[in-house]
């Protein structure tokens, strides 16, 4: 029993003991409406959503946008942006953890590829190795390759295994087969409007090769794929702003590079006053070395072994060296100044008791000593050297002229041949030189000139 305070007499109520049961209709009386269950079956009819319109107003999209109830609006809006992330994410979580990866694996087709390319390296070292031994005695005036550029060719280099040679002009690259004779791929780099490539080179040539581009806006770029063999097409791996004060000029030096293998560091510089040091495997800039100079830098070069000493050659004829083991500000440890004019190119010797090779313009050879300021020897060229060029493993430079001539000389100074413009139907055609290069192995010489020919030179085969 409970006792009810809010009583005002203080009753005690009783609660009931069984539940009350509906009232009996009496004769002519009406039922009650009856109400749907709750909640109420589906597709049944409720009482107040009767006043609601089969056609209703979106607030969100305007005052006229309508929609049927018929309209299946619980659809979910289309993705702006999609990703595979999680699929890659599956595949690569399903792989098993005890599996060699692919280039580990001695079974795997990339395994077989790499190791045939190792082997083949190997084989162009050792043949090219007999006609270096020869190459100081060789005449090299056989022009085993000539075919016209798509433009005016302004930088050409070799890739060191294969029998290809990258090309440049004012904004493209082409690729040609120098053993064929035939252009396999040109394709554009996208360089800004009113700038020019200045700098090509290969990057893993040993392995699978990316080429490596440079303009004179102060970008790199590198390519995959880039089509030697005409089948794929090429694929901008990345591209960055290796000095970000350089200046599109048709009279300046652009931008130079020096790419380091062993090391994996790219060398930056050109017409501005210092030397930047990038690491491409941090992807982050290293330092900034001072220059010191008032004219722009037209060759770089780097020590290999070391890899502290760093030879800038500059436009108004200095020779200038930089230790990077040092401050940026006390880094410049020896400036030369023997050339009286811009300095064409910079060459170090392999070794540690390699000698640096400079040439400018005037046509003066300059042979330095790194421990001393004074050069060790000097040969002299023919004046309007344009293009120079040193081999990495023979002893022997060619010299090219805006006189359309070419000169091969030892580095005693010796001249070997001369290779000169013919007329008639059957001489060679040869225009101003605008750049050599050296096949790092072969005793090769490819030359271009401003009459868009490309030539490659090679030893003159003996008739049998």
């Amino acid at each position: 029993m409970a006792r009810n305070t809010d009583s005002p007499d203080g009753a005690q109520l009783q609660l009931p003991h069984e539940i009350a049961r509906p009232l009996a209709i009496r004769a002519g009386e009406q039922p009650p409406p009856s109400r749907p269950p709750n909640p109420a079956p589906i597709g049944s009819a409720i009482p107040h959503s009767s006043t609601f319109q089969s056609k209703r107003r979106l607030f969100d999209k305007g005052p006229n946008s309508t929609y049927d109830d018929d309209d299946d609006v619980s659809s979910p809006p289309s993705a702006l942006i999609t990703t595979e992330f999680c699929e890659w994410s599956s595949r690569y979580f399903a792989q098993s953890v005890m599996k060699f990866p692919e280039e580990h694996d001695p079974q795997s087709p990339v395994h077989y590829d790499r190791e045939w390319r190792f082997i083949r390296n190997a084989r162009v070292r050792r043949e090219a190795r007999e006609m270096q031994k020869r190459a100081v005695s060789m005449r090299l005036d056989d022009q085993i390759f000539i075919n016209r550029n798509k433009a005016n060719p302004t930088v050409v280099k070799f890739h060191p295994y294969d029998p290809h040679m990258a090309v440049a002009d004012k904004d493209g690259i082409s690729i040609w087969n120098w053993d064929q004779g035939a252009r396999t791929n040109y394709f554009r780099n996208n360089n800004a409007i009113n700038s020019r490539i200045t700098a090509l080179d290969f990057i893993n040539a040993h392995d699978i090769t990316l080429l490596l581009s440079g303009s004179d806006d102060g970008a790199v770029r590198i390519w995959r794929e880039y089509g030697w063999d005409g089948e794929c097409e090429p694929e901008l791996v990345t591209a960055w702003q290796a000095i970000s004060d350089l200046l599109p000029s048709t009279r300046g030096s652009g931008l130079v590079v020096d790419w380091e293998q062993e090391s994996g560091m790219l060398l930056a510089s050109g017409d501005v006053r210092i030397i930047r040091v990038w690491d491409t495997q941090k992807e982050k800039k290293l330092q900034d070395i001072p220059t010191g100079a008032d004219s722009c830098v037209t060759s770089l070069v780097s020590d290999s072994v070391g890899r502290s000493l760093l030879i800038a050659g500059c436009g108004d004829g200095s020779v200038r060296l930089f230790d990077r083991r040092l401050a940026p500000n006390e880094c410049r440890v020896m400036t030369l100044r023997e050339h009286t004019g811009w300095v064409v190119k910079v060459f170090l010797q392999k070794g540690s008791e390699g000698n640096i090779i400079s040439a400018s313009v005037g046509g003066d050879l300059k042979f330095w000593d790194p421990r001393f300021s004074e050069s060790v020897k000097t040969i002299q060229t023919s004046q309007g050297l344009a293009s120079f060029d040193v081999h990495p493993q023979a002893e022997i430079f060619a010299c090219g002229s805006a006189n359309q001539f070419i000169s091969l000389y030892t580095l005693n100074g010796e001249n070997i041949s001369t290779i000169k413009y013919h007329d008639g139907f059957m001489g060679q055609r040869i225009g101003p030189i605008s750049c050599l290069a050296f096949h790092p192995h072969w005793v090769h010489l490819a030359a271009g000139s401003t009459d868009c020919f490309l030539s490659v030179y090679g030893e003159r085969k003996q008739k049998q």
